[in-house]
């Protein structure tokens, strides 16, 4: 369209250029001199008219074919206005259309997203599942508990026990995705255990005491207690030789031995054991329940005990605290002894003492101090103190009794203060004890665990029996000191009165 419209313009610029051109030759032809313009005039006209018709002509050609252009170029853009027309109908249809793809695609997108973050959560909790349920697989720690029983009780079948253990142990490597069957096989070997627990076995076999071999029964209670008994009487007591399965204190753990080193009671209780197992429904068996060693020891060697080894294992269990408040006691009771016997000698005044006072009562003052003169004790000091010297008054009298009393008094109570000092320390040591003995058994416990009772006895002891050694020490002495005390005032008490009698007797007159 542009194109055309530019033929148009070049054309009528064409006209006008050669119409400008005539009409400047007709102005030369004018003003050519008249002479030669009037000769020529009338064919000049006929030549400009007929150069003016051509331009008429050739101008309204142009016109003409500008006005076939305007019309190709309306016509044109009326095709193109059409055209344009179905491409924006087209177009439009065809952005709606892609719209709704656009809308249809983000509504998939959306849904991928959501399917997408289900099943992530789905995977989530698939392998959150699986976990839980792999974590349900028992693991060899499991087998531990069901070990201790093979350790700690009487060894037998111990073969058969191990090799279940190890199948399972092996079964918990291979099958770990399926514990299901793990715990089946676990379940089958603990079951295995709980049965061994319960079984009674009694039969007949080859016995071995020392270094004879016998004929005999061996009869078990599960993994708690084994006894063996041979057949032939060989004891010169008239018992068979037996044998209990008793726990042994071993470095690292505890474990299990034959003792034939029985006590005839022992041996007896055995074989009654064994008659009752063949004849009767039920049987009494010597049995140590909580398999200690110290009891289980005891069991296979007791010894009667005198009060001497009693009082000598009760001192050795109460370690090294035992000797000072040992010593302390016997202490103790020396100054206690020496006091008790010094008060009796002091509070002794004799029949000459007694019969002094009733005469000083009864105003007789020279035969009291006659008698005075024959009177002990702390009492007769007293007489003495204030018959034997003629005062001139009661004040002198007085003074002097005060000088015997600040002297003889503190003797009444020397001593007494460490009686008291004694039975005070003796429970502070047992403490003291009690403290040392907890800290060695945190230290065992620290070291060892609590496994092995007999590593913890010794803390125990410690703790427990200095305790009441120190109790058993502070209680008599502490009597002893309050007796001791008590016969102190006592005389103090009597050294009071008789001055006072004194006093009395000789410079108070009845009226």
């Amino acid at each position: 369209m542009k194109f055309k419209m530019w033929n148009v313009r070049c054309a009528m610029t064409s006209l006008a250029s050669r119409f400008s051109s005539l009409v400047l030759v007709a102005s030369l032809t004018t003003l050519a001199p008249i002479s030669i313009a009037q000769q020529n005039s009338d064919i000049d006209a006929v030549k400009q008219r007929a150069a003016l018709n051509s331009a008429k002509a050739d101008l309204e050609e142009a016109r003409k074919k500008r006005d076939m252009a305007v019309a190709a170029r309306w016509k044109d853009r009326e095709t193109a206005n059409q055209e344009r027309e179905l491409f924006n109908e087209k177009y439009n249809e065809s952005k709606e259309k892609v719209d709704a793809l656009m809308s249809e695609r983000a509504r998939l997108f959306e849904d991928v997203r959501v399917a997408r973050e289900d099943l992530a959560q789905v995977k989530l909790q698939a392998e959150k599942a699986r976990a839980e349920y792999l974590s349900l697989a028992a693991g060899p720690e499991r087998l531990e508990t069901l070990s201790k029983f093979a350790e700690q009780g009487i060894p037998f079948k111990i073969a058969e026990r191990v090799e279940a253990q190890n199948k399972v142990k092996k079964e918990m490597g291979l099958y770990r995705d399926d514990p299901v069957r793990i715990a089946k096989s676990l379940l089958d070997v603990a079951k295995g255990e709980l049965a061994f627990t319960r079984e009674i076995q009694l039969e007949e076999a080859e016995l071995v005491f020392g270094k004879v071999v016998a004929e005999g029964s061996r009869l078990r209670l599960g993994g708690l207690y084994a006894m063996e008994m041979a057949s032939a009487a060989t004891d010169v007591n008239g018992n068979k030789p037996s044998a209990l399965m008793l726990p042994v204190a071993g470095e690292k753990k505890r474990s299990f031995s034959w003792q034939e080193n029985l006590t005839p009671e022992t041996k007896n209780e055995v074989s009654k054991a064994f008659a009752a197992a063949k004849d009767s429904s039920y049987a009494m068996v010597p049995v140590d329940v909580l398999l200690s060693t110290e009891l289980s020891s005891e069991l296979a060697n007791h010894q009667e005990k005198t009060w001497k080894d009693e009082l000598r294992e009760f001192f050795k269990n109460g370690g090294i605290l035992m000797y000072p408040i040992v010593t302390l006691f016997a202490l103790g009771l020396l100054v206690a002894l020496w006091r008790f016997v010094w008060l009796m000698v002091a509070g002794f005044g004799g029949l000459s003492t007694r019969r002094a006072i009733k005469a000083l009562q009864k105003g007789d003052v020279d035969a009291a101090r006659t008698l005075a003169k024959k009177s002990h004790g702390e009492v007769g000091k007293v007489l003495r103190a204030v018959l034997s010297k003629n005062y001139a008054g009661r004040d002198g009298a007085e003074k002097a009794l005060e000088e015997l009393f600040s002297a003889e008094v503190p003797k009444l109570e020397s001593g007494l203060t460490w009686i008291s000092v004694f039975a005070a320390t003796a429970p502070l040591l047992g403490l003291l004890g009690t403290v040392m003995g907890m800290i060695e058994l945190f230290d065992v416990i620290t070291m060892h665990g609590t496994s092995d009772p007999k590593l913890l006895a010794g803390g125990i002891s410690i703790a427990l029996v200095t305790t009441e050694a120190g109790l058993i020490v502070a209680i008599p002495l502490q009597l002893i000191h309050t007796f001791l005390m008590n016969r102190a005032d006592a005389l103090r008490s009597r050294m009071e009165r008789a001055g006072l009698v004194v006093l009395n007797a000789l410079w108070i007159k009845e009226k």
